[in-house]
């Protein structure tokens, strides 16, 4: 298994969970132009996929991480689509958080 090493250092913007609820009980997601302040930067990976999407892999020190949490490096941003916390048994500084997201905007051919 080859270890992905830190390219970048992604700050997580994580947004309130769970949603506020209007007046029948249904969850209301935050404005698509909401950012709650930074929770932390920490150093990660991004790596694109030939079908468009991103995984990028992130200090587990970031979780929880949630399915519609941003991500940012400074120039790009990823919104989460999924988060899976990943263990290497025997070498813990190598533990990561697997998350695959999609860029902020996407990009367009």
């Amino acid at each position: 298994m080859a270890v992905l090493l830190p390219d970048r250092d992604l700050t997580v913007y994580v947004l309130p969970h769970p949603w506020t609820r209007d007046a029948y009980g249904t969850p209301v997601p935050p404005p698509p132009q909401a950012r709650p302040a930074p929770a932390g930067t920490w150093p990660g990976a991004a790596t694109e996929q030939t079908d468009g999407s991103w995984t990028l892999r992130v200090d587990p020190a970031s979780w929880p991480l949630r399915a519609g949490d941003v991500l940012g490096d400074g120039t790009r941003t990823w919104t989460v689509t999924t988060a899976l916390p990943k263990k290497v048994p025997g070498h813990g500084a190598a533990d990561y958080i697997a998350v695959t997201a999609a860029l902020n905007p996407p990009e367009t051919p």
